[in-house]
C-alpha cells in the first residue's frame, strides 16, 4: 500500500486509521478504572492496596511483554503481532467483564494488559520503517493525540454507560469493537513484504548480533537510563492519577459524582491531545535542540503537579479541569521521549530501545499506581473513606520523583 519515504495516500490512511483505533482502546483499557473504582470496591470486597495491585496489574503486563516485544518487532511483521496481542486484549476484557472474584478479575486485567503491549510499539516500529526521518515525531505525535480519545471514553462517557447499562456489558463491547479490529488490522496491514527492518546488527566483524546481545548493547548506554528515568515517572504518575487515585480523590475527598468526575479527568485527556502533536511539531520543525523542548516540557509538567499535594485549597471543579488539562499537555510531550531515544541508536536497534524505554514508561505506570494505594492505604481511615493527606503524600511523592528524573535527564547527550 506504501513503501518508505512515499506514501500511498488512500492506503496510509486505511493503516493510520486501524493504528489509531488499536492505540484507543489500549488507552481506555489503562484507565477504565478510574470511574468504576467504587464498584469495584464494592462488589470485588477490596480496599485501596488491593484496588491498586488491580489497576497495576494491566501495567505490569503490558510493561513485561515489551521485553521480547522488541525484538519480534525488529525481526517478525508488526501485522501479525498486532494481530495477535490484539485478540488476548480481548480475550481479557471478557474476563475482567465476568468475573465475580478478585483473582480472576486480576487475571483479566493482566491479560489486557498483555494483549494490548504492541499497540503502540507496532505503530511506531512501522512508522520507523515507512516514514522519512523527520516525520517520525509528527506521526508519533499524531497517533499518541488520536490514542488519547481512549482515555476521553474512559471517562465521563464510560461513566455514564455504566451507570445505564453496567460496567461489565460496556466492556464486553469494548472486547467486541477490540476483536472486530484485530481482523481489520490483519486485512488492511496486508502484504507482510518489507514490514521488517532487513538490516541485522552486526559485530565491527561482520557478525549478527543475537537478543540478549542488543538488549545489553541499549542497556550499557547511560543514555538510555538517563531517558528512562522520566519516562518511568512522567507516565507513572499521569496514569496513575487519570487510571485510578485523583478519580477516587474527587469521588471521596470532594464529593463528586462519578459523572463529574469524568467530566474532570477528560480534561487530562483533552491536554494530551493538544499536547501529543504540538510536541511534534515544535520538536520536527522549531526547535534547533530537541533536547532543549522535552527538557523544558518535563518541568512545566513536574510543576503542574504542585496544586495537587495540598499546598493550595482549590475547590471549584473549574479550576480542576485547568489543571488537570496542564497536567495531560505538557505530559503529552513525552512521547519526544521516544524520538529521543531512536536517535541514539541505529535502526536496526530501534525496535528494541524504544520497546525498553516503553517498558519502563509503562512499568512506572504499575509502580506509581500500586505504591500510591499503598500509602493511602497506611493511613488510617473509616471504612473505605481515607484522609486528604493520604492523597496528597502520596501526589507529593510523584512530584519528587519527577523532579530527580528531570535533574538526571538534564545530563543526557542528545545524539
Amino acid at each position: 500500500m506504501f513503501t518508505k519515504g512515499k506514501l500511498d495516500r488512500k492506503g496510509y490512511i486505511s493503516i493510520f486509521s486501524i493504528l489509531s483505533a488499536l492505540f484507543v482502546l489500549s488507552m481506555f483499557y489503562r484507565v477504565a478504572n478510574a470511574v468504576i473504582a467504587p464498584s469495584l470496591i464494592e462488589e470485588f470486597h477490596i480496599n485501596a492496596e488491593e484496588l491498586g495491585i488491580l489497576g497495576g496489574a494491566f501495567f505490569y503486563a503490558f510493561a513485561l511483554l515489551q521485553i521480547p516485544l522488541g525484538p519480534l518487532l525488529d525481526r517478525v511483521s508488526p501485522r501479525i503481532i498486532m494481530t495477535t496481542f490484539s485478540l488476548a486484549g480481548a480475550a481479557g476484557a471478557v474476563i475482567f467483564a465476568i468475573s465475580q472474584s478478585f483473582g480472576l478479575a486480576l487475571a483479566g486485567r493482566a491479560l489486557m494488559g498483555a494483549g494490548m503491549a504492541a499497540m503502540l510499539m507496532g505503530s511506531l516500529k512501522i512508522f520507523t520503517l515507512r516514514l522519512p526521518r523527520e516525520k517520525f515525531a509528527s506521526f508519533a505525535g499524531l497517533i499518541i493525540s488520536f490514542g488519547t480519545l481512549g482515555n476521553i471514553l474512559a471517562a465521563s462517557p464510560f461513566a455514564y454507560l455504566a451507570s445505564l447499562i453496567g460496567w461489565r456489558t460496556t466492556l464486553i463491547a469494548a472486547a467486541i469493537v477490540t476483536l472486530i479490529l484485530a481482523l481489520l488490522a490483519f486485512w488492511i496491514l496486508g502484504d507482510e513484504k518489507g514490514e521488517v527492518d532487513s538490516d541485522d546488527v552486526l559485530t565491527a566483524s561482520g557478525q549478527k548480533i543475537g537478543i540478549l546481545e542488543t538488549a545489553r548493547i541499549v542497556f550499557s548506554s547511560i543514555s538510555f537510563w538517563q531517558i528512562a528515568a522520566p519516562a518511568f515517572c512522567r507516565y507513572g504518575t499521569f496514569v496513575s492519577l487519570q487510571g485510578l487515585w485523583l478519580g477516587l480523590y474527587l469521588m471521596d475527598i470532594e464529593g463528586y459524582s462519578p459523572i463529574r468526575t469524568g467530566n474532570v479527568l477528560i480534561m487530562l485527556a483533552v491536554g494530551m491531545i493538544a499536547g501529543s502533536p504540538c510536541a511534534g511539531w515544535l520538536y520536527d520543525r522549531i526547535f534547533h535542540s530537541r533536547k532543549s523542548i522535552i527538557l523544558l516540557s518535563l518541568i512545566l509538567f513536574c510543576l503542574s503537579l504542585l496544586p495537587l499535594v495540598g499546598v493550595i485549597k482549590i475547590g471549584h471543579t473549574f479550576l480542576y479541569g485547568i489543571i488537570c488539562f496542564v497536567i495531560g499537555f505538557f505530559s503529552g510531550f513525552g512521547m519526544l521521549l521516544y524520538s529521543h531515544v531512536k536517535e541514539i541508536f541505529p535502526s536496526n536497534l530501534s525496535g528494541t530501545a524504544m520497546a525498553w524505554v516503553n517498558f519502563f514508561t509503562i512499568a512506572g505506570g504499575a509502580f506509581f499506581t500500586q505504591l500510591m494505594g499503598r500509602i493511602i492505604e497506611y493511613f488510617p481511615h473509616t471504612g473505605q473513606s481515607y484522609p486528604p493527606g493520604a492523597y496528597h503524600l502520596s501526589f507529593l511523592l510523584c512530584f519528587v520523583c519527577m523532579g530527580a528524573s528531570i535533574i538526571f535527564y538534564a545530563f543526557c547527550k542528545e545524539k
